[in-house]
């Protein structure tokens, strides 16, 4: 007996330290992209200035930035500020095992973790420095409370929910779509309403923990249909893109990429598709009939579709107003997905087939995740930026115009400044950006004319200046480019305009130099 609880627990072990592997591997590989720089200049700092960002600049609460700040003190690479994330991720596969194992042997619990752990879509943001993977993981354990809780007769784990609930909220306010899913399921169930007052007051406690930042969120939420502004309404090729991520992939799998071959260079484009498409449609169909049983098993399928198809239906309906319908925001999906899947993977008969369909969700979920880490790439600030250290100051900069260039960056120059620390050259970056509208959808005529004159007047001492562009993709966005470079070509000669290109969108560098000196 005392050897037999150990082999029992080897699946899961194995399969937590192949999640910690696949995340953990090469973690700073790739360049931050701006975002994810944002998460540098709010985790450097104090706590005070970490708290001040939060409530100006950025549109999350302050956990997550807290947690990095702690990864920090062991260095600041890349590969520290995105170990949050990356730790998370390998806890969503834990929890996604034992929110199976409320009603499920060993085995299917195991496949359920295999499939979060291989997950193209969870390595994809556990490998990222935003609070994606940080909320996704406490809204996974205030579900698995909640199940506990409700289902199991754990009422003693209320305040356990409450924390994790608040731990959410103050990571992202997506956090409240756990709560709203929690929510329906205590009305509508006759279990779940048996447990009303228990549920009440641990959302109450929740609200009360995170009230002291309920006045900055509320403020914050209003600027969201400002910082997406690159988010179009709900259609169908976003609905697709959104399907696609939660159920097989974030990228593309069939058609080949730089790098990797695509599943259409093995089997008909069609044929690939369909077998995409049936791989994860078949074990939810299966799993379907068991969402109606009146026990422990049926309760928790059903909070797993609930925690699921809740969340997407009122981030779809929000969307029609203020623009959220993307990929990133349904990362919590993925282990409540592959419990309702493993379980219709258990139901296939004879073992042949559940074996085989097993492997056929594995093998997808590899070759997602293989082909993630060999095609796509963050926006190459790491390239861009040790390209303008190599060529400043180099001839046909007039000799006697002095040391030292300007770089003009529409908008967000937080990775610039976060790859420059590491160079000992004279280059001032200047964000062309206005205080009044931060997240910077658009801009009235006078602030652009500000913004202009702001760059003219810090860049005027300069004889080289250097323009440093990314997603250069909204009207405003490209009218600030479009004066950033008229600014830096005023008496200034145009010298070069490289582009480094990525998967998330290029960064482009333009340089202007003045090759002799200005007549009195």
């Amino acid at each position: 007996m005392n050897g037999a609880r150990p082999r029992a627990g080897a699946g899961i072990a194995l399969v937590l330290v192949l999640a910690a592997a696949v995340r953990l591997w090469d973690l700073g590989r790739r360049s931050l992209w701006t975002d994810e720089a944002s998460t540098w200049t709010a985790s450097s700092g104090s706590l005070g200035e970490l708290l001040r960002f939060c409530l100006t600049q950025d549109a999350s609460p302050p956990l997550h930035y807290v947690l990095t700040s702690l990864a920090l003190r062991f260095g600041d690479g890349e590969a520290q500020l995105r170990v949050v994330s990356a730790l998370a991720s390998v806890a969503i596969v834990w929890l996604a095992y034992r929110f199976a194992r409320l009603y499920a042997p060993r085995a299917e619990s195991t496949l359920a973790a295999a499939l979060v752990a291989l997950s193209p879509y969870q390595v994809m943001y556990a490998q990222e420095a935003r609070t994606y993977m940080p909320v996704a993981t406490w809204m996974t354990l205030a579900t698995y409370l909640f199940a506990r809780a409700v289902w199991h007769g754990r009422p003693r784990l209320w305040p356990l929910y409450a924390l994790a609930l608040a731990a959410a909220l103050y990571t992202q306010t997506l956090g409240l779509l756990a709560a709203g899913a929690h929510g329906a399921l205590i009305l509508l169930s006759t279990e779940g309403r048996r447990h009303w007052r228990g549920f009440a007051l641990a959302l109450a406690a929740a609200g009360l923990l995170y009230a002291p930042w309920l006045v900055a969120s509320l403020q914050q939420a209003g600027h969201l249909p400002q910082s997406h502004w690159y988010v179009p309404a709900p259609d169908v090729r976003g609905t697709f893109q959104v399907l696609r991520a939660i159920l097989v992939s974030p990228l593309p799998l069939v058609s080949d990429a730089p790098g990797a071959p695509g599943l259409g260079r093995w089997f008909l484009g069609p044929l690939a598709q369909g077998l995409l498409l049936l791989a994860p449609l078949l074990p939810l169909a299966l799993a379907c009939p068991a969402l109606l049983a009146r026990d422990a098993r049926g309760a928790t399928l059903r909070l797993a579709a609930a925690a699921v198809l809740l969340p997407l239906a009122a981030v779809f309906v929000v969307s029609l107003r203020s623009p959220l319908w993307l990929p990133r925001y349904f990362v919590f999906t993925t282990p409540f997905v592959a419990v309702l899947i493993a379980h219709g993977v258990a139901r296939m008969r004879p073992a042949f087939a559940r074996a085989a369909w097993a492997a056929l969700m594995l093998g997808v979920a590899v070759f997602g995740t293989w082909r993630y880490q060999a095609t796509f790439t963050k926006e190459p600030w790491r390239e861009a930026t040790s390209h303008i250290v190599r060529a400043a100051g180099t001839p046909p900069l007039a000799a006697d115009t002095g040391r030292g260039a300007a770089l003009l960056v529409p908008f967000d120059d937080d990775a610039l400044r976060y790859y420059l620390r590491r160079h000992d050259a004279p280059l001032h970056v200047f964000e062309m950006s206005h205080a009044d509208d931060p997240f910077a959808s658009a801009f009235t005529p006078r602030q652009l004319d500000e913004v202009e004159a702001a760059a003219r007047d810090r860049s005027a001492p300069f004889a080289e200046v250097w323009v440093v562009i990314r997603s250069a993709s909204s009207p405003a966005r490209r009218e600030v480019a479009r004066r950033a470079e008229q600014v830096a070509g005023d008496g200034r000669d145009f010298v070069e305009r490289t582009a480094f290109e990525s998967t998330i969108g290029p960064v482009e560098v333009v340089r202007f130099m003045r090759t002799a000196p200005p007549r009195d």
